[in-house]
């Protein structure tokens, strides 16, 4: 049930996650030029702007879980606990917006260190809480939501007492406390697409899931386990593309294109050994990774992660490649391509998943990720190319 609810808890919390990334290129920008009141200012309006939309998204969410679970044919066995997950889930997003948005401001000051301590503290409650309300006080499903809706809560206090005690550039006064036009459009036209993008990239895989459903609990199992895997292999590659980011844009803001390309080329660098290293390591050691989350007598269950964690070893480094240029990309202000190349790579998915699962089953998965990934490597780097023969690499606003 978890499993389930996951693809969709994450399509709505990526529209968040989305707005702070928008709004941390044009924060970056400011903090690289030196503008320190334009930054807190920045800083208040999206902060204040981000709060309002996550109230309306929570109720909109919550309101339409049902539907939603139809929509994914989701199976009969497991429907009622997941629409309780996700509705106490809907009910706490507000947190996970103040997070997100506090992270981001310091991620754009250069601070990364405050939003892993504040994460860090966070996921130890959310496992202490996990074992206590589903282990000691046997409330299954919806004890494993209250846990993470706490910790989100915990995150999002102590990054906030954090970010007011050490990160001057960011302490807003009374007289910064506002919503400014001009900055709350920019930061609209940065947000929305990011946000429709890191949402595309679940909405796909609610695609896939749907399609993946039909072929029983086993393969769902399998399905949900190798997903964990993929976030945990593949978030150190988005956040190399975060840095990215915050140095292409930091520099943009203190006119230094020299170092925006020596980010790009050193960030780059960083993404391909990552991803070569964790495409070995996914490949040797697909059953170990698998008996994470499955347990030893569910053999039919392990047979498929494994399989499926197998061929996906094959390809962990392209999307190092994509999320790298992408950074650069959202770095300068060309958040609207970046959308677009996600929202092709994820029909094409789609689209060979449907064509493929009932000849390969499960494995049609894997292989229509490798497919989208490529899709995205090409894209890329013809526009990248393209740019550079223009003379248009650094410039273009």
């Amino acid at each position: 049930a978890v499993g389930v609810a996951n693809p969709l808890m994450n399509i709505v919390m990526f529209f968040i996650i989305g707005i702070g990334i928008g709004a941390s290129v044009i924060m970056s920008e400011f903090y690289g030029a030196r503008d320190y009141r334009r930054l807190r200012r920045e800083f208040s309006t999206a902060t204040i702007a981000a709060f309002a939309f996550s109230l309306f998204i929570s109720a909109a969410f919550f309101a339409l879980v049902d539907p939603l679970l139809r929509m994914c044919n989701t199976p009969a066995e497991i429907l009622h606990e997941t629409r309780d997950y996700l509705r106490i889930v809907a009910c706490g997003m507000v947190f996970t917006c103040i997070y997100n948005m506090l992270s981001a401001a310091l991620r754009a000051i250069g601070d990364t260190r405050t939003p892993l301590i504040c994460l860090i503290v966070g996921s130890l409650v959310n496992v202490a809480l996990d074992i206590w309300t589903v282990s000691v006080l046997k409330m299954g499903v919806a004890g494993a939501a209250y846990a993470t809706v706490v910790s989100q809560a915990v995150s999002a206090a102590l990054c906030a007492w954090l970010l007011w005690r050490g990160a001057e550039p960011l302490r807003v006064t009374r007289a910064d406390v506002c919503v400014e036009k001009e900055l709350l459009n920019k930061t609209v036209h940065y947000s929305y697409a990011s946000a429709l993008q890191q949402a595309g990239v679940y909405v796909g895989r609610l695609l896939v899931q749907s399609m993946v459903n039909p072929l029983g609990v086993h393969a769902i199992a399998a399905f949900n386990a190798v997903n964990r895997v993929d976030d945990y292999a593949l978030i150190p590659e988005r956040d190399v593309a975060n840095g990215i980011m915050v140095m292409t844009a930091q520099n943009r803001g203190a006119k230094k294109p020299e170092r925006m390309m020596k980010g790009l080329r050193v960030g780059l660098l960083i993404e391909a050994i990552y991803g070569c290293v964790v495409s070995v390591a996914v490949f040797a050691l697909a059953g170990p990774m698998m008996r994470l989350f499955v347990s030893a007598e569910e053999a039919e269950v392990l047979a498929l992660g494994t399989r499926y964690l197998r061929l996906m070893g094959f390809f962990y480094f392209l999307p190092g490649i994509t999320n790298g240029l992408q950074g650069y990309m959202r770095g300068i202000g060309k958040v609207n391509i970046t959308m677009y190349v996600t929202y092709g790579q994820m029909a094409l998915r789609a689209v060979c998943t449907w064509l493929f699962i009932d000849m390969l089953k499960l494995d049609a998965v894997p292989l229509a990720c490798a497919a989208g990934w490529m899709l995205m490597v090409v894209w890329e780097v013809g526009l990248i190319w393209h740019w550079k023969k223009k003379s248009r690499l650094i410039v273009m606003d």
